[in-house]
């Protein structure tokens, strides 16, 4: 029998089921719906010897060195800064938004005056969210952060989320500031580096421990039943006294009982193309009113060495349509306050079982990245998990 029961295979799931494993010792049974680990980091190598991420380009950026350290435990590292270029009438410039882009956009002497006055004003090398620029109190820089807002966030983020920048939750666009300087590069975290075996065999080596057991292709409500009268948590029929770790969907974890929560969700378009290379960043977004909002060149990202043939992700974002044959993956909460009572009710309903333990990006109903999921899953297992079995 299993001391815990972990469902879903991501890196909440995963990173639960090993230190649970390796520091308490436990019997641990993680599932997931899909045939696959990895959840959404998924990648695999196609017919050209190319490594291709399933669900869109991941990166490894860290700060905290004990989440780089943890999963340095599981890979090899090849160092990597991503580079993500934004079409915008017709030219492509640094995203985030910098003194680059403005080079770029404006004749010499207004780029000039534009960036000595922002500087003035906030400092070189700060980082201003667009909301704050927008407020800004010099008619000149206001006007740029019109010209920002609208060339750069406003059709993006309705693209994205179905709402305008006002609209979403000010974390959201605050991940994307304007940057007062000439780094180019997307992130600025302490750590920028890919698996150089990929993320699958990244999540491979973290699953591969005597306490675990990985079952594929099989969804947790078939296995796990919820009895809200009495508390109590089954297992295939018969009562379980374990630990469950859930990171899925609450919503769906107890039958819609108060409405579904809405998500985003993406299509991908893969192209393999006869060339080394199709594009010049990482990343190309399109912040304008075409359906798509970005292409990712695979080969960018993971260094590989191909001639002539390279292949492409396109991304289309679109509401969450459960059991729908397309946007059927729930990817993105949508972090906003009615949302967010809808979700409070079944986080109360969770509390009643002191066994359940939601984490991760769904089961909190919050916009995590990567790092932020590690952090939560480190923090569960010390807080919750260890508490709960000292």
């Amino acid at each position: 029998m299993y001391d815990f029961i972990v469902v879903g295979a991501g890196y909440a799931g995963a990173v639960c089921a090993r230190m649970i494993a390796e520091q308490l010792n436990k019997k641990v049974l993680i599932v997931d719906r899909r045939p696959h680990i990895a959840g959404n980091m998924y990648d695999f190598t196609d017919e050209n010897g190319l490594l291709i991420h399933q669900y869109g380009p991941h990166i490894s950026v860290m700060n905290e060195e004990k989440v780089f350290d943890l999963l340095s435990r599981f890979t090899e590292w090849i160092p990597y800064h991503h580079t993500v270029r934004a079409e915008v009438d017709g030219i492509e410039i640094p995203l985030p938004f910098n003194l680059t882009g403005i080079d770029y956009l404006f004749d010499v002497k207004k780029a000039l005056r534009l960036k000595e006055r922002l500087i003035e004003l906030y400092g070189f090398g700060a980082n201003i969210p667009i909301l704050q620029l927008l407020e800004a109190d010099d008619e000149e820089i206001q006007r740029l952060a019109n010209y920002i807002y609208e060339k750069i966030f406003l059709h993006y983020t309705v693209k994205m989320w179905d709402l305008s920048p006002l609209e979403v939750d000010a974390s959201v666009t605050a991940r994307i500031p304007v940057r007062l300087s000439y780094d180019n590069r997307h992130f600025q975290h302490k750590y920028q580096v890919m698996p150089k075996k990929g993320f699958t065999c990244l999540f491979e080596n973290m699953l591969n421990h005597r306490n675990i057991t990985v079952q594929l292709d099989i969804e947790a409500k078939d296995m796990i039943r919820m009895d809200e009268k009495h508390g109590k948590i089954f297992f295939y029929e018969n009562e379980f006294s374990g630990g469950l770790i859930y990171t899925g969907a609450l919503d769906e974890l107890f039958d819609f009982q108060f409405g579904e929560l809405p998500y985003r969700s993406l299509e991908f378009e893969f192209k393999m193309w006869q060339k080394d290379h199709i594009q010049d960043s990482s990343v190309l977004n399109w912040p304008d009113d075409r359906p798509a909002t970005r292409r990712t060149e695979m080969k960018r990202l993971t260094g590989q060495r191909k001639d002539n043939v390279t292949v492409t992700i396109t991304e289309y974002p679109g509401a969450f349509q459960r059991g729908a044959s397309g946007y059927a993956e729930p990817y993105y909460p949508i972090v906003n306050e009615e949302c967010q009572k809808i979700y409070q009710k079944y986080k109360k309903k969770a509390e009643k079982f002191p066994q359940l333990v939601p984490v991760g990006r769904l089961a909190d109903y919050k916009y995590y990245n990567m790092e932020a999921t590690i952090l939560r899953a480190l923090d569960v297992f010390e807080h919750n998990i260890c508490k709960e079995k000292a």
